[in-house]
Parts: C-alpha cells; structure tokens; sequence
C-alpha cells in the first residue's frame, strides 16, 4: 500500500466511526426508544396509530384508577347534524373525516348521547392529550390552594420551586402562569427558525436533559400580567411547583389529586423524559388515556361550575365558575393572534363565546364544556392541519351542543 492510500486511509477511519457512532446513537438498537423512532412520530400518515400509543416513543409512569368509577350512565345514539361554516353547509360525518376524528364522546346532564370511534380506534385506545394536559395541570394546583399546601396564587414561583430562582419565572406569580401572562421571553414557534420550543422538547425527550434546568437561562422581557403569551414552560413550571408541594413524580399527583377521586374508569400514564425513577415528567403535555376519561374530567368541570359534585370539596369555590371569562381584556375572544379564541386560566374560550370553556391540545384534541346546556364533548384526533380547523372545531362543538340539546326530552 502506498503512503498515499495509508494516510487515506487513516484520514477515513476517524470519519466511518464518527458515522457509526452517530447512526447508533439515532439508532439506538439497545434502548426501547431512539430519536430514529421519535423521528416518526408525526408523520401524518402514522398519527393515529402514534398518538393511541406514545408510550412506545417516550418513557412513561402511570397514572392509576380508583377502585370505584364514576358511571356514566346512558347510552350512544346517532348524531347526525349539519352546520355553516365559511359559506359553505357541512355535514358532521364531513367533519369528522375531514378532522381525522379518533374518538368523540358527547355527555348531556352526565350521560352518554352519543360515542363513535373512528380511525382503527375503539373504546380501549389510549389518545394522547397534548396541552389537554395544561388544564389537568391547573386543577392539581387549585386542588393544592384547596388543600392549603399553596398558600396563595399570588405566590411567586420560587416559593414552591426554588430550583427556579434565578430564572425569569422566580418571582413570577402563580396567577400569572395560570393567564400564560408570565412575561418570559420564549418563542413557542415549532416552525420558526429561532424556535425555543423545539430545542426544549428535543433535549428533554431525545437527550434526556432535565426540563427544569433547561428553563433556567430565560428572563423575563416585559412584567407579569402585561399581555397574554401563550407559553407551554409556564405550565411545566406549575407542575414543578407541584412536585415541590407534595414531594411526588407528576404522575403520581395526578393519580393521588385528581384521576383516584374523579372516579376515573381506566389507567392512564404520563410521559416523562427517562425510563424510571430517575425519569422527569413534561408538565405541559403528554398525559395519555382512554376517551371516557377525558369526558369524566369535562363532566368534573361542568358540575364544579354549578358547585355540585366532588368539585365541592376539591376546588376552591371561585375557581371553575371563572374559567369561562376571559383572565383579562387581553385574553378576550376574537382577536387573531391565536385564530380568534380567548384564554382564561389554561383553558380556552371559543372564538365566539356563549359561556363555554374548553381545554385544547394540538392536531385536535379537546374537552368541550357548555355548563348553560350541561354539555361536555370529548374528542380526539390526528389532524395535521388542526391548526387552520381550530375555529371550525367550535363552530361544529357548538353545533353538536345544540343538537343534543334540542333533542333531550
């Protein structure tokens, strides 16, 4: 061999195994998730089989039901309505194809009107929630201002979190999370070239970073309560404070707080960015259950309004007969920063409000609450464009409201 081909040679040896390297590690043949896999998540194809099974991509810890369920009485019958929308008369079955509906389950006065599982789902799929979980989030922390362990809303974060001080969240009030209006410099663009969201959720999931400890570097570029920024770190850190609260993984203050005395039917389980104990969940996202769930958390919130139900005792009274005004005249509907909806306190307000409330995640996930006509809708979906549909989507759970609501005896 020449010297030539020799130092050739030697030049490629470092470069195959840097190449090695990196495949292994995308890889990840030893590990039951890899970034190759987290890769494919959202391919739109795949999103319906994905979401009813997260924890094949991330990590997770469960979320355990209680022994007694709550019933939910009734029985499904056949919904079939049309709406308008953008000039143009649809038809509900058109929506939920257009929509790539999975589940949708509607609740009038707590019982079943009508369920329908679409997509290769049925009653035993697990859908993912996305930023439904926010507002799972925001009731453990009443149910902790309930219990007394919070003192007030009005409480800096640092009391509760300290890890956080230092950071542009310490002093930022738990009132202001709540109203997404913390002030913090964050850009929650997944598509923008600066994107703050995308590296954050890549560290914590692909890298297993610590999501706590990557929030620490961000400050605040303007005072609390000036205007409404809709940021997902302002509720990993109100699921931060739960975790300084009670001293427990989010999962099992979900479980503990909320699914064991809702009278959850199903176990669920919370993704969290390593296997095990050492795994840390992501607490503005990626809690994962069954559809029925999901309508038991709504029915919760509609009979808390009224001040009926387990809500009594489990909220403090003001809170849930708020949720459906806006946090304040930043938070109004109809303005177009967010396709025309409203913002409370981690749920939303439809573009055009008729005192309904919802918590909402992406690609179509919601739990709709019409506390006037004693309506909870659940649905879930995979829908690339969920986006473009979000004011197409209350328009259509306004519509079903009526329509079951027309037909009660």
């Amino acid at each position: 061999m020449t010297t030539k081909r020799i130092w050739i040679v030697v030049a490629l040896v470092p470069l195959a195994l840097l190449l090695v390297t990196a495949s292994l590690w995308y890889y990840r043949p030893w590990s039951d998730y890899s970034p190759a896999r987290i890769a494919s998540l959202t391919k739109p194809e795949a999103l319906p089989e994905n979401f009813r099974h997260m924890d094949r991509f991330f990590p997770s810890r469960p979320v355990t039901a209680p022994q007694q369920t709550r019933a939910l009485p009734g029985q499904s019958q056949p919904l079939s309505l049309s709406y308008r929308f953008g000039g143009t008369e649809k038809t509900l079955a058109q929506f939920l194809e257009e929509s790539r509906t999975m589940g949708l389950l509607v609740l009038k006065d707590g019982e079943i009107v009508h369920e329908r599982y679409l997509m290769g789902s049925d009653e035993r799929s697990y859908f993912t929630s996305w930023s439904v979980a926010k507002s799972v989030v925001a009731t453990a922390i009443n149910m902790a201002l309930k219990e007394g362990r919070i003192h007030s809303l009005d409480d800096p974060v640092q009391r509760y979190a300290p890890q956080f001080t230092g950071s542009g969240f310490a002093d930022v009030s738990l009132r202001a999370l709540l109203q997404m209006s913390s002030g913090v410099a964050f850009n929650e663009d997944y598509n923008a070239d600066n994107s703050d969201i995308r590296p954050y959720f890549f560290n914590t999931f692909i890298l297993g970073k610590n999501a706590d400890q990557l929030l620490l570097p961000f400050q605040r570029s303007r005072d609390p309560f000036t205007d409404f920024d809709y940021l997902s770190p302002n509720s990993h850190v109100l699921s931060s404070v739960l975790r300084g609260v009670y001293q427990k993984p989010l999962a099992e203050i979900i479980t503990e707080k909320v699914w064991q005395p809702l009278g959850m039917e199903f176990d669920a389980y919370w993704l969290q960015n390593r296997p095990g104990d050492a795994g840390l969940a992501l607490g503005y996202c990626c809690l994962n259950a069954r559809l029925r769930d999901y309508a038991r958390f709504g029915q919760f919130y509609l009979e808390a309004f009224h001040g009926e139900g387990v809500g009594v005792k489990l909220l403090p009274a003001e809170w849930a007969p708020s949720l459906n005004k806006p946090a304040s005249d930043s938070h109004v509907s109809g303005g177009e920063k967010y396709q025309g909806r409203g913002y409370s306190q981690h749920f939303w307000l439809p573009p055009e409000p008729r005192g309904e409330f919802m918590a909402a995640g992406v690609y179509g996930q919601y739990v709709f609450i019409d506390p006037d006509k004693r309506v909870v809708i659940a649905r879930n979906s995979a829908d690339p464009e969920w986006t473009e549909r979000q004011q197409e989507s209350a328009v259509v759970m306004q519509a079903i409201v009526d329509a079951v609501s027309e037909e009660a005896p």
